[in-house]
């Protein structure tokens, strides 16, 4: 997938959440490419409803705003050596309280839930490196964009659990990491791209590389933090949005 990088996960297993679409199905692409064993969670009963390339990798259905399924997926697994919390997006008119309420189960509680369910096979794991979580943030994190209040307090909210779990697990051998993504083309952003021409030629002025990114470069980022190469990085949140928090400065 990387062109002039290879990674070897084999003997690897990975469980990302939303991997049907996007950028967590480029994630589960790159893992599985290299080697890894590559377990998705989506909301449909069956990968078979997905029209994506689901080839090679275990499905599992879950409402990751069901607490008690995300406990009940993590004590069903037997082995995990990294964990990308993927699963998330805006929830409609985010100023209503229930959508605000809703982005941030989604966005955020969903990530310490399934992260505490997951926690005792990532410590017994054996992967080179560490065993790794990591996130999916968003640039939103560090701005104030007006329609999504609660998405963007969950992102933010994500980076500073990740911080919280990176300095409160590592002596367990658990690293954790995010990557914050700026406006990538997928499923979830093309109405955005598609009937909102001027907010997207404002987002790429304020870029350094001017255009949109892929779930390729997101994944890209996520198989560097969970791999030995990234063994002495926890805590942290990396930009991958073409320059655009370096150009808010």
């Amino acid at each position: 997938m990387f062109k002039g990088i290879s990674y070897d996960y084999a003997g690897a297993t990975v469980l990302i959440t939303g991997g049907t679409s996007g950028i967590g199905l480029g994630c589960a692409h790159a893992y599985r490419d290299a080697g890894a064993e590559v377990i998705i969670t989506g909301r449909q009963p069956s990968a078979s409803d997905y029209d994506t390339d689901l080839a090679g990798m275990a499905y599992r259905q879950l409402d990751v705003t069901d607490r008690a399924a995300l406990h009940q997926l993590g004590s069903a697994l037997t082995k995990l050596d990294i964990l990308v919390n993927n699963a998330g997006g805006m929830q409609g008119n985010e100023w209503e309280a229930d959508a605000f309420d809703q982005s941030i189960a989604v966005n955020l509680s969903s990530v310490f839930h399934l992260s505490s369910a997951c926690k005792d096979l990532l410590a017994a794991s054996p992967f080179p490196g560490g065993a790794s979580i990591v996130g999916i943030a968003s640039m939103t994190a560090y701005f104030g964009f007006e329609w999504t209040p609660g998405y963007g307090a969950a992102k933010a909210g994500l980076v500073q659990l990740t911080k919280t779990l990176g300095m409160s697990w590592g002596q367990l051998g658990i690293r954790a990491n995010a990557v914050a993504a700026g406006l990538t083309a997928t499923n979830f952003t093309a109405p955005m791209l598609e009937t909102m021409p001027d907010a997207v030629a404002e987002t790429l002025r304020r870029q350094g590389l001017k255009r949109t990114g892929e779930p390729a470069d997101i994944a890209a980022a996520v198989l560097f933090l969970s791999s030995p190469a990234a063994a002495w990085i926890t805590g942290q949140t990396l930009p991958v949005d073409g320059g655009f928090t370096t150009g808010m400065n």
